[in-house]
């Protein structure tokens, strides 16, 4: 005999996911419309995982990506999010920071992981080895964590327990 229960539970978890993957963003100065399409519940937590990789390796001080930072880049809480996902890359305008859905149209992800064609240095800043300005090398974990996080449509959205 099956139970009710046991057949709810399908549902329920897909009305989890529901909405986990996107809206609107807001960044270059008015809302975005976001076409990416979530692969399913975050994975990522932008809080949890992804703003203390940016304190820690981008944000460290205005050398860096803190407030008035280096190409205007602010990578601290709170401006983190409208100030990179939809907008255009000052150093490559043709790209934008973060391309919600697409690590590898990232600009920011392409700097970290210094794919060909990047303008300027690597980031962070002296990676690997001496990172400026107090910042922190990224491990491998923290640039997948980003590329996870981008992949799954760049929202502050968190990831279910």
């Amino acid at each position: 005999m099956i139970q009710r229960p046991a057949l709810l539970l399908p549902f329920l978890i897909l009305a989890a996911c529901a909405g986990g993957g996107g809206g609107d963003t807001k960044g270059g100065g008015g809302p975005k419309a976001c076409t990416c399409d979530a692969p399913g519940c975050p994975t990522v937590s932008f809080a949890g995982n992804i703003q203390p990789i940016f304190n820690r390796s981008c944000a460290t001080n205005s050398q860096c990506h803190a407030t008035n930072g280096a190409q205007g880049l602010d990578l601290t809480t709170g401006n983190s999010i409208p100030d990179t996902v939809g907008v255009k890359s000052t150093q490559q305008p043709k790209l934008f920071l973060v391309k919600a859905g697409s690590a590898d149209d990232s600009y920011l992800y392409r700097k970290i992981i210094n794919a060909p064609g990047i303008s300027g240095i690597i980031m962070p800043q002296g990676c690997p080895g001496n990172p400026i300005g107090g910042a922190v090398c990224m491990s491998s974990e923290d640039i997948s964590a980003i590329e996870q996080w981008i992949t799954e449509c760049a929202t502050a959205t968190p990831s279910l327990p």
